[in-house]
Order: structure tokens, then sequence, then C-alpha cells
């Protein structure tokens, strides 16, 4: 079999015209993960799969261009033609109660009933059908993880949103593909903590020995093309920015 990852969204705060927040699908063979759900994902997914073919969710954090189409998906499950059995979502412990919170109460708990919500715990691994994941701690502003994807004996190592640490190189080490945060470029001369610029996420890489680094959540305003270039000078590897339907085989 072959892992395949189709981008479904990749920009960072809110999405540029015409495009999604974050969000990747990954296939192999019968099963099919979406990582992470942010504003515009949905859509973008139903160009490649009906809402009830999703096998697997997986959220990185809370922040709603990570994760806000999961109300969309909710609806789309819940009124289905036929009754489908509960998604299994890898998040934050917090998930479940920040996702109802908006709900109304006399519907919650059937729209909640629809996912089966799987806590994540830092290097402790799930594994779903054809996958293993490990999830990590990753340096947010809130509860957030990172991710470790084993599956067809490929590697691929996706951050969310993070600021460096020696556990993000340690988990990153020698993957195939590193899908890497680069929220700002050499553009800006000053970061928020939290996240990463484009030459850290390629520092990152090249500390990790990785095989490929592919570039995302790079904040709107700013220039995907000199993030690749950012990245470039500090990481001798094959270097992209993630574009919404880019498929890549891993």
């Amino acid at each position: 079999m072959t892992l395949e990852l189709t981008v479904l969204g990749s920009c960072g705060g809110y999405a540029r015209p015409g495009r999604a927040c974050s969000g990747y699908l990954f296939r192999l063979g019968d099963s099919d993960l979406v990582l992470d759900i942010g504003a515009g994902v949905l859509s973008n997914m139903l160009k490649y799969m009906e809402a009830d073919a999703l096998d697997y969710l997986v959220i990185s954090h809370l922040h709603y261009d990570h994760y806000v189409d999961i109300y969309g998906l909710m609806t789309a499950r819940r009124f289905w033609e036929s009754a489908l059995p509960p998604l299994p979502v890898l998040a934050p412990a917090v998930t479940r109660s920040v996702v109802g919170e908006p709900l109304s109460p006399e519907s919650r708990e059937e729209f909640l009933d629809c996912m089966e919500f799987i806590d994540a715990e830092d290097r402790v691994p799930v594994r779903f059908e054809g996958f293993e994941i490990r999830p990590f701690k990753a340096k947010h502003s809130q509860p957030a993880f990172g991710y470790r994807i084993t599956a067809d004996g490929r590697t691929v190592c996706y951050t969310g949103d993070t600021d460096r640490s020696e556990l993000l190189v340690e988990m990153a080490d020698g993957a195939d593909l590193f899908i890497c945060e680069a929220t700002f470029t050499s553009e800006v001369r000053e970061k928020i903590p939290g996240h990463l610029t484009a030459v850290e996420s390629g520092s990152v890489a090249a500390a990790a020995k990785v095989g490929r680094l592919l570039l995302t959540h790079v904040w709107p305003t700013l220039d995907e093309g000199r993030a690749v270039e950012d990245a470039s000078k500090v990481f001798g590897g094959p270097v992209d920015a993630a574009v919404d339907g880019l498929t890549l085989e891993i």
C-alpha cells in the first residue's frame, strides 16, 4: 500500500482568498484519516470523499483555525441517511467540553455522540487501522499536540502550532516528511511566542535530519515563497509550501 497525503488547507490564523486553514488528508488503502479540520477544510475534504467515508479524525489543539469545521462534520454525520458509528477523534482532553459548549443544550449530546473522543497523551501511541499515531506536547499558548504518524513503513511528523523545543526535534527525527508550521517569515522582525519562523522550521528539519520539509500555517499576509527561501537557507533537503490540493506520495 502507498501512504498518500493531500493538503486540505494550510493557512495560519485565517484563510487567504480561496484557501482554507489547517487540514491534511492521509489515505492508506481503505483507511482515511484527517489531521486537523480548520475553517474551510470540510468543503475541501468533500471533494475527495463523502462525510460518512471518513474513518478517523485527529486534532492538534482547540484554536478555531485547527478544529472549527468539526461542527459541519458532526452535522453531516448526525443527519446522514443511515445511522453512522461514532467517528474516532484523537484530540486534547478538553475537546469534548470545548466543542460541546456552543451547542444548544437540547441537541448537544446527539451531536457529541457522533464522535468518540480519545484523549491524546504525551508520547502514548494510539493505533488506528494502518496508522500508529504518537502525540507529543507542543509548546503553544494552550494545550496542544504535535503528532508522529507511522504507516506503511513511512513516518510523517506534524507540528501543529508550536515554538521550538528539543522534544520537537526528537519527535521529527528521521521523518520522511516533516509538516512544520512556519507562521512568520523574514518579513517580520519579531514573532509571537508559541510559533515558529520559517528559518526555525528549517533549522528543526536540519537537526532532525528529515527527508522532506513541507511548510504550513504561513500567516496570510506573508509570502509563502519567502518562507521556502528562508527555510532553504538552513535545510538542504527538499522544501515546499503546503497549498490546498497538493498531493504527495510519501
